[in-house]
């Protein structure tokens, strides 16, 4: 394989073609011959060796770069393993920046086509699997995990789904798609980032980062019961029941309650023999053991099954004959996790919660909308100008697809903050966020939501302009280097302004708006060190009768901070950003991140290890060193309730952000009475009474000085310490 990169190395199983012979395989890659579109870029069945040989086509979308390690990684791990039952990687291309991939042809496509797509109208290329089918792929699926997780590297696919289990003409079923996999994972765990699809996500592997075999198992029983249901693990239908949404959960729920037959696929009901759907049942559920060592191996998975199978008679084998129906085409899908892709109940309204009207015409004349209207439009060369040609010197922050920059305009006397999304992302995605920002900041007008000051939609650059904030990020206090640590008051302060702004965006508009990006880097703080919200791109904006959204994607940066309502069921409502503040009322309070790979398991995860330690009454050994002794007890004690049922696992349960508003006043007045309390002197004599006045020492940087108050036995003045 020739490639610069000398860790990509493939061997001699994977060849390299010239960019030519794929475009003479796909006739230059015709829409006619397109047989799948994912996030990766577009699939097509192409004709190598003059036509002789059927191939799978899937080439990277040309906009974008974020797939460049995806792509090497497929190409070493598939170009190491061959094995019936994984997807056999023929070669790839890598010419003129092109990143392509071709992939022997699997012509019944996925099992998610068989599984879902038979319900649509009109459809003729799936076709309904019997029981014995779907049992036998999943025997093939098992087998072909089992091999990954033994082979000499041991690997760990990362993103098994439906469509990531592919059926050739004989229904032999192959796993395909490693782009997330992992290798060398001989020993108990990896710490890496979260990486995979909704509803597949491994809860331990999400909330700790420890990534073991027995993830990909977790995510094989979600398989196990989708081929059982015939239905996604999140539904996201309107009239499903929150216990429906989730696949597992609703499975789970039917097992405890006797009530199996109601979950099958109505086309299965009299194929499986009640103590066959009994055992099956139990497999899949085993495998989605709360903690990964009470699940079993693909070894074990696979064995169950065939026991299954073999009890009918004997191995069930599938030929050509087994259907009549005209064969798909393989849908390779893209990569597994979905960046930025979001869906709302309400049709009408695009995926970042703008309307679709506002999205098109912005692409094509931003002058002709309103919101664009309500900010000043910079030309290219007066951004270049504020930040001297986008000099390095001058970002202040590298993020995901951004970049931030200080500036200066108006003949250099405002400073401004200039947010540029960075060259070779999708442009599409990146005009997205940029629109979707520039929408929600216009129905905007809050002190504690960071003002925009402009915009500029000028020679492929998209950029916004943004008061600057002196006193950058609250993830700059709390973890960066050299900061003199925050001292409580003023992290209660900054609490308190942070809740107000979401209480706006939750209540105080005309559409709620749900922020969805809520973490320690988007709390901004200004000369006053009053906290701004900021990173809206993201934000959905409910329709005006809804109070819930669909979403189907996670951001690698948030995993710590995601309610796990929405991971089970992709529920977004205002109760994920309470959830999300939560965990941020935490990192204040012990001063540490969501996930510490490096601690033991009981710490990896903060949230968990503040709830153990709630429990055992022993908060104060997670409190932040630079803390102790400087916190009101009774404050504290306000701060862990409010904190702690802002984290609570089920969205009824946690406060609206008017209740925890209200909450965080009250701990900052109790800590702000024990702090006044504390300030006065101790007596110089217990019987040094004068006319109702007593004589008080006040330390003091000299020493101490006589001064005498009001006796606190005075209610109307202790009172109105209480009251300040």
């Amino acid at each position: 394989m020739s490639t610069s990169d000398g860790d990509n190395q493939s061997g001699e199983l994977c060849c390299r073609y010239p960019l030519a012979e794929i475009r003479w395989a796909t006739h230059n890659f015709d829409d006619a011959l397109l047989i799948g579109k994912g996030g990766f870029g577009k699939v097509y069945k192409g004709f190598m060796n003059y036509g002789a040989t059927v191939v799978a086509i899937k080439r990277l979308n040309t906009e974008s770069k974020q797939g460049a390690e995806e792509f090497w990684s497929e190409i070493k791990t598939l170009s190491m393993l061959r094995h019936p039952h994984l997807v056999t990687l023929i070669g790839y291309s890598d010419d003129c920046e092109e990143m392509i991939l071709v992939y022997e042809y699997m012509a019944n496509g996925t099992l998610a086509d068989h599984l879902y797509k038979i319900r649509g109208q009109g459809n003729t290329n799936t076709h309904h699997l019997t029981w014995k089918q779907r049992l036998q792929i999943c025997i093939n699926a098992a087998c072909g995990l089992d091999y990954l997780h033994n082979t000499e590297q041991g690997i760990i696919h990362r993103d098994v789904k439906t469509t990531n289990i592919l059926l050739d003409e004989n229904w032999v079923a192959k796993i395909a798609d490693f782009g997330l996999s992992k290798m060398g994972t001989t020993q108990t765990h990896i710490s890496t980032d979260v990486k995979g699809t909704f509803g597949y996500l491994d809860p331990e592997y999400f909330l700790t980062r420890r990534l073991t075999k027995k993830s990909d198992v977790y995510a094989f029983g979600v398989v196990l019961f989708e081929v059982l249901c015939a239905r996604p693990p999140v539904d996201i239908r309107d009239d499903n029941n929150d216990e429906e949404r989730s696949l597992p959960l609703w499975a789970q729920q039917c097992m405890k309650k006797g009530m199996l037959d109601q979950i099958i696929d109505p086309y299965l009901r009299g194929q499986i023999p009640p103590k066959r759907l009994k055992l099956f049942v139990k497999v899949a559920n085993k495998c989605l053991h709360k903690h990964p060592q009470g699940r079993p191996t693909m070894a074990e998975v696979e064995g169950s099954l065939k026991h299954m199978l073999v009890s009918y008679g004997s191995l069930l084998k599938f030929t050509k004959s087994v259907s009549n129906v005209i064969m798909g085409f393989a849908c390779v899908p893209s990569q597994g996790i979905f960046w930025g892709e979001k869906s709302l109940k309400n049709h009408n309204i695009s995926r970042y919660g703008s309307e679709n009207g506002f999205l098109r015409t912005l692409r094509t004349d931003p002058f002709e909308v309103t919101a664009a209207r309500l900010y000043r439009c910079f030309k290219l060369a007066k951004i270049q100008a504020a930040t001297n040609n986008f000099h390095e010197n001058l970002v202040i922050e590298d993020v995901g697809y951004t970049k931030v920059y200080r500036g200066h305009i108006g003949r250099g006397n405002t400073e401004v903050a200039i947010r540029r999304w960075k060259e070779g992302k999708s442009r599409e995605r990146n005009l997205d966020q940029f629109t979707a920002e520039m929408q929600v900041q216009s129905q905007l007008r809050h002190h504690h939501i960071i003002p925009l000051v402009g915009y500029c939609n000028d020679k492929q650059e998209l950029i916004l302009v943004y008061e600057y904030m002196v006193n950058k990020s609250l993830y700059h206090h709390l973890y960066g280097p050299n900061n003199s640590p925050l001292p409580w008051e003023k992290r209660l302060e900054i609490c308190i302004g942070v809740a107000r702004g979401l209480q706006y965006l939750h209540t105080g508009t005309k559409q709620t708006i749900i922020h969805h990006n809520l973490k320690p880097t988007s709390i901004l703080l200004d000369e006053n060190w009053a906290a701004k919200l900021s990173s809206l791109e993201f934000s959905i904006v409910l329709p005006t009768n809804g109070s819930t959204a669909t979403g189907s994607t996670f951001f690698a940066g948030n995993v710590g901070y995601m309610d796990p309502e929405y991971l089970a069921h992709s529920k977004l409502t205002v109760k994920s950003d309470v959830y999300s503040f939560g965990v941020i009322l935490l990192e204040v309070l012990c001063g540490r991140k969501t996930m510490v790979i490096t601690r033991g398991e009981a710490e990896v995860n903060l949230v968990h290890w503040f709830k153990s330690n709630v429990e055992l009454g022993t908060v104060d050994r997670i409190t932040d060193p630079v803390l102790v002794d400087t916190i009101a007890p009774e404050c504290l004690k306000e701060y862990v309730m409010i904190a702690e049922s802002c984290v609570r696992g089920k969205g009824i349960e946690r406060p609206s952000m008017d209740a925890v508003v209200g909450s965080l006043w009250c701990a900052l007045q109790l800590q702000e009475a024990w702090l006044n309390k504390s300030h006065e002197a101790i007596l110089r004599s217990h019987n040094q009474f004068s006319d109702g006045r007593v004589i008080v020492d006040i330390p003091s940087r000299g020493g101490s000085n006589g001064m005498s108050f009001t006796s606190l036995e005075d209610s109307a003045y202790f009172s109105g310490n209480l009251a300040r």
